[in-house]
């Protein structure tokens, strides 16, 4: 059965309602329209792979149609439809985008045969983006690291890459975990296929659950089209679900049917759809601890925990620091600006609650402060110890809760308050951050 949908348009209602027989049986869902602006409503409510104009329609004629589509959906393959006298104006409507022409009278097989054309030349265009993105994801990561227990890591990721099995991987916010799950896809076997990812805490339930199932015109209000899910956007390839602890526990018993059969419905459907992805989830909290509190299905848990990655903590590799500040210094805007011997001790004493991402704020601040081609320790405006050295060992002096209160406060402080961007920054969901604000008691002071 297919999926292609066809919006027809000609005001000549027999010829009309034959092409909507003939083609719905053949297993197109079909519309129809017997004036351009009926059909520019329907535009506005569904999305179209092939619509198929007649050049000669009352008031707006079938090219100013084709090209207020375009505007509107450029995805849509558009064929014309004319009467011999009008060929000259159809070959004109090829370069305003139209796929292609058919001339009346014409054998219904022959439309069928452009039709089908039209819909391998809207699969390939598919393809050469996704390639393209690929190509761009693939570009877009390293892992840098050669202390033993990162490379340890490093090692396990290529050991499974090629295995479908589902992969858990942990570790602190900022540690790199999304880095990990596009090395298990692009170091494996799905590499030219897509690598989708969807952030768990960042969307209200329903929204999650569209997002990833995707949905059917008029499922809930605000549903005007049909919309592809992400599972479906990752067939074939890798589904990253990101901030996996955030997930609601209805959502959960939706994902864990996926991760067992592939199986889905878009959310208002009644259709079973099915996919091959490989999941990958990561996660900043103790899932195990969230198990335990009834916040996390232990099904779904062991679903996941096929394999687990742990990525360390920074302060648990700091013989890293030297190679990502080079890494790091490089990619600057500022390029020749060194990192002087002192500002890369008291990094290599500090504690670093936000990771590698923190490392990376701290020397794209020093980037932009630094007056000379030297950055020091004060250009990164480096958390101190109320003596003035850096922080070596800061858990003595201060708890874990300390650390990350002050850290959060930081954040918010440099991002202005700005809570979209402070979460970013610090690898958590803006609800997490609302949640962290209050338990600790947090306020802007500039307001």
């Amino acid at each position: 059965m297919s999926n292609t949908r066809l919006l027809i348009v000609d005001d000549e209602k027999d010829l009309l309602d034959l092409l909507v027989k003939r083609l719905s049986r053949k297993g197109y869902i079909v519309d129809a329209a017997e004036t351009a602006e009926a059909a520019l409503e329907k535009l506005q409510q569904q999305f179209y792979d092939i619509a198929i104009y007649d050049i000669r329609l009352p008031k707006m004629d079938g090219i100013t149609l084709l090209k207020e589509t375009k505007k509107k959906v450029p995805e849509t393959e558009i064929l014309m439809l004319t009467g011999h006298g009008t060929i000259e104006t159809a070959i004109e409507a090829m370069k305003y985008g139209a796929f292609d022409y058919l001339t009346k009278p014409y054998n219904l097989s022959e439309l069928e045969l452009i039709i089908q054309k039209a819909e391998e030349n809207k699969k390939l265009k598919e393809k050469n983006e996704s390639m393209k993105k690929i190509i761009r994801q693939h570009n877009d990561f390293q892992i840098i690291g050669e202390s033993p227990i990162f490379q340890e890591v490093i090692e396990l990721t290529r050991r499974i890459a090629n295995s479908d099995v589902p992969v858990l991987i942990q570790g602190e916010s900022g540690t790199g975990k999304e880095l990990f799950a596009k090395a298990l896809h692009y170091w494996g076997n799905r590499a030219d296929e897509p690598f989708v990812a969807i952030n768990s805490g960042a969307l209200p339930e329903q929204l999650l659950e569209s997002e990833l199932f995707g949905h059917v015109k008029g499922a809930f209000t605000g549903a005007n089209q049909d919309k592809k899910g992400l599972v479906e956007a990752a067939d074939g390839g890798t589904l990253f679900l990101d901030e996996l602890g955030e997930m609601p526990l209805a959502l959960q018993v939706k994902l864990l049917r996926f991760l067992e059969l592939g199986e889905f419905r878009r959310i208002g459907d009644i259709r079973e759809r099915k996919v091959n992805v490989r999941s990958v989830a990561a996660t900043n909290r103790n899932i195990e601890k969230e198990v335990e509190e009834g916040n996390f299905r232990q099904d779904l848990f062991y679903r996941l925990n096929v394999v687990n990655l742990t990525i360390p903590p920074l302060r648990d590799r700091k013989e890293d620091i030297p190679l990502l500040v080079e890494y790091f210094l490089r990619q600057g805007k500022f390029s020749g600006k060194m990192l002087s011997q002192d500002a890369l001790v008291q990094l290599q004493n500090y504690h670093f609650p936000g990771n590698v991402r923190e490392l990376h704020h701290l020397i794209e601040r020093g980037l932009l402060l630094s007056s000379g081609d030297t950055i020091e320790a004060h250009d990164m405006l480096l958390p101190l110890r109320k003596n003035g050295e850096a922080n070596e060992h800061f858990e003595d002096f201060c708890s874990l809760e300390e650390i990350e209160r002050e850290h959060i406060a930081a954040v918010l402080e440099s991002m202005g308050w700005n809570k979209t961007k402070a979460a970013e920054v610090l690898g958590i969901s803006v609800r997490n951050l609302y949640r962290k604000i209050e338990q600790y008691h947090l306020k802007n002071m500039t307001n």
